[in-house]
């Protein structure tokens, strides 16, 4: 992926705003700034989940119950992050 003009200044914004702070720190000040889509955050989070479960043994569709349960979401929801949206993946 190439990173935008408009990408480029978002980092230099938030690293001016947020200076010497951690990932986790930034990422919580910009949801509770409301300029993080919390939906494409809530598919990589499902996704990432089903993807430990599967590394550590357990089998696809069961751990995308396990999901649903941990994420009080129904498995169809958990299916769509896992086939639907595609394009939502860690780096």
């Amino acid at each position: 992926m190439t990173l935008t003009v408009y990408d480029r200044q978002l980092i230099r914004s938030v690293e001016r705003m947020f200076p010497g702070q951690g990932a986790g720190a930034v990422v919580e000040k910009l949801i509770c700034m409301g300029v993080v889509d919390t939906v494409r955050c809530k598919v990589l989070v499902v996704r990432e989940y089903v993807g430990e479960l599967v590394r550590g043994g357990a089998g696809k569709v069961a751990a995308m119950y396990m999901a649903a349960e941990k994420f009080c979401c129904s498995y169809e929801y958990v299916r769509k992050c896992m086939y639907y949206y595609k394009d939502v993946n860690m780096v």
